[in-house]
């Protein structure tokens, strides 16, 4: 990523992130009262075609309390298999653990996708899960299948469109001093502008 987007971050970060965030929490709730970038998304990504997971601050709560600020970004994670066409709530609640499917053996391949409030900018990974007995693992991996990667394609197409910037994990996993997030005294660039809960696959396991 070049420079000036470099720049771009950590100056946001600098200005909104000191004084215990009060800017910052100005910000997020003004948001909250008209979560654009969400609905767009929420659009665009019906594009796409497939089953997807929806997580955001913005869909539980109208306002940030002064203690608490939450993530400044919506999480979406694509369910990319072909065989998988909905999710099973047979047993009265919707499976996004998606567990009967892992009980067949076969793993699940996704997309999870992170995408700022504020900056055009957001984080991309393909991995998948897979789980043998009791014991569940997920691990990145590249996208080869046609259709998977048709559908993985068509999400960096929506972002590209809508003038969004990949974030490397160069500038992710900067270290950013004199600031701190509500899980993270010591954050990184993706603890700020995106989650310190919902991490990247390989962020964890390093």
């Amino acid at each position: 990523m070049n420079n000036p987007i470099k720049g771009k971050v950590l100056e946001f970060i600098n200005q909104n992130f000191l004084n215990d965030r009060k800017l910052l929490r100005e910000k997020a709730n003004v948001f909250l009262k008209d979560p654009h970038v969400t609905n767009l998304f929420r659009k665009e990504f019906e594009k796409v075609n497939t089953v997807v997971h929806f997580q955001s601050l913005s869909s539980e709560t109208d306002r940030f309390s002064k203690e608490e600020m939450g993530d400044i970004s919506d999480v979406w994670t694509f369910y990319l298999n072909e065989d998988i066409d909905e999710v099973d709530t047979s047993e009265g609640y919707e499976d996004w653990d998606f567990e009967k499917y892992l009980k067949t053996g076969k793993p699940l391949h996704c997309c999870r996708v992170w995408i700022n409030w504020f900056l055009n900018i957001y984080y991309i990974q393909a991995f998948e899960i897979s789980k043998k007995g009791k014991i569940e693992t997920e691990s990145i991996i590249r996208i080869a299948d046609p259709y998977e990667k048709g559908k993985y394609n068509s999400v960096l197409n929506i972002m590209k469109e809508n003038g969004y910037e990949k974030m490397t994990d160069e500038l992710a996993l900067i270290k950013v001093k004199s600031v701190s997030t509500d899980c993270n005294d010591d954050p990184t660039v993706f603890d700020c502008l995106f989650s310190d809960i919902i991490y990247p696959v390989h962020f964890r396991i390093n």
